[in-house]
């Protein structure tokens, strides 16, 4: 196999200098890092003549492009046998956004896409806080970003996990160090746990260098773990050592390493139902929910929608370099009527879509809505509804203990206490702010203090 871009020449930076944007591309015969320019086109084929030459039978002399830019765009060229992006295949010379931590498949061919951009570039200029949800969501990110906590954000696919990440990043004392992001569903178990731990050279047919890990990379800033839910369970162990030792054990190295990152998961599974049928370790769940956040769907913050339909239609009218069109009333209407199943990505692609269809005003005809998915009965996060409270959602507390009670749930009745102090000490002290931390009636707050022994803070 052969690249256009030898090893010698990629270049990867550890530690706090935001590292570069990259390509990381797997065969089974070979590995290489390609950097990413800010501008231009690599074209990915079979051809000599590509930006990117893989040698790999399976793909077409000219198979795919990528487009970079601030928006970077993954293109099919009319491949023979596909390109395949987050486990979708594109159709024949169709074009698609690629996201950090985005995924490509080409053949044999495995590419992870992994984007940095300078925070004044950071895409929550997308988001609107006015449902009291997400206002409460975000009040409880000012509080929790400077703190190191761990903290579990749940929701519906495409409801903007990801975007609260980003921001508890930037709000957090970490600002300025990397945050890097990797969608736990994306890749299989081999190539996930050499992006997440990294390997020493000779580890593996292919590894002809040592490379520092996902973990590594982002030392001294955030690790953001999208779909975490999805993680296998070797690795979740192994994730559990890290968290619990602040150490990384490449794969293939003898001498684990010292690291200081944060960590934020997020996932659109019912987590605690599959930490009961053992599908998800339920050590790793209690570490990694310091605090939990549920974002609420789109169809619960019908008061946002207006707003965000002005702003996803004014950056598309900008990005086709077109005149920004009007909505007729029609139109409007019916994305009030829409429940959208796929949420705030959703709704941003039939924006896109109907700005670039409209010739002026945007009508009905433009919308093209798919009618939603049924509900299945096991819907994933169970215990959210349409009701518009605050959504901040803990963990769930164990009931109090018999006197003689040991084992795993002394072990939860631990980690709970652990909880509750870290909280009590971010919040100074104050109750009912740690309480909300944590999403505890403040009476069941008080209540586990008494049975846990703090000595509660006098009211001044």
């Amino acid at each position: 196999m052969s690249f256009a871009v030898s090893e010698s020449t990629s270049t990867r930076t550890v530690g706090p200098t935001q590292p570069e944007s990259v390509l990381v591309v797997r065969a089974p015969s070979a590995s290489s890092l390609h950097p990413l320019p800010r501008e231009g086109v690599i074209d990915v084929g079979r051809d000599s003549a590509c930006a990117l030459t893989i040698g790999d039978d399976a793909l077409s002399r000219r198979h795919a492009r990528i487009v970079c830019g601030r928006d970077p765009t993954l293109e099919d060229l009319g491949s023979k046998n596909g390109t395949r992006l987050n486990g979708r295949t594109l159709g024949r010379g169709e074009s698609a956004p690629l996201v950090d931590g985005a995924v490509i498949e080409l053949g044999q061919t495995t590419i992870l896409v992994r984007l940095t951009r300078p925070a004044a570039e950071a895409p929550d200029s997308t988001t609107i806080v006015a449902a009291p949800a997400m206002r409460d969501a975000y009040a409880l990110l000012e509080i929790v970003a400077p703190t190191p906590i761990s903290v579990l954000v749940l929701g519906e696919t495409g409801v903007g996990k990801d975007v609260f990440a980003e921001a508890l990043h930037r709000r957090s004392t970490r600002a300025d160090k990397p945050f890097l992001r990797l969608n736990c569903a994306a890749l299989p178990e081999s190539i996930l746990e050499s992006e997440l731990f990294g390997y020493e050279r000779g580890a593996f047919t292919g590894a002809t260098q040592s490379r520092a890990g996902l973990f590594e990379s982002a030392d001294g800033g955030t690790v953001f773990l999208d779909e975490i839910g999805d993680m296998p369970l070797a690795t979740q162990a192994k994730l559990l050592r890290v968290l619990e030792n602040g150490e990384v054990l490449r794969l293939g190295a003898h001498k684990p390493k010292r690291i200081d990152v944060r960590f934020v998961a997020a996932t659109h599974r019912d987590l605690q139902a599959w930490a009961a049928e053992a599908r998800f370790r339920s050590d790793l769940y209690f570490r990694l929910a310091g605090v939990v956040v549920t974002l609420p769907p789109l169809r619960e913050r019908p008061s946002e929608l207006p707003a965000l339909v002005d702003r996803f239609t004014a950056l598309a009218a900008q990005r086709l370099a077109r005149p920004q069109p009007i909505w007729t009333e029609a139109a409007r209407a019916q994305l009030l009527e829409h429940p959208w199943p796929g949420n705030v990505r959703e709704l941003r692609n039939v924006v896109e879509r109907a700005v670039l269809l409209s010739t002026g005003a945007i009508e009905t005809s433009h919308l093209a809505l798919s009618a939603p998915p049924p509900r299945r009965t096991s819907e994933p996060l169970g215990r959210q509804t349409n009701s518009s409270q605050a959504t901040i959602v803990p963990p769930a507390a164990p009931a109090a203990p018999a006197p003689n009670e040991g084992g795993v749930r002394a072990e939860l009745r631990e980690h709970e206490r652990a909880r509750m102090l870290d909280a009590l000490t971010v919040c100074g002290g104050n109750q009912s702010r740690a309480a909300a931390m944590l999403g505890m009636p403040r009476r069941t707050f008080v209540k586990r203090l008494d049975a846990y022994g703090f000595t509660r803070p006098r009211k001044g």
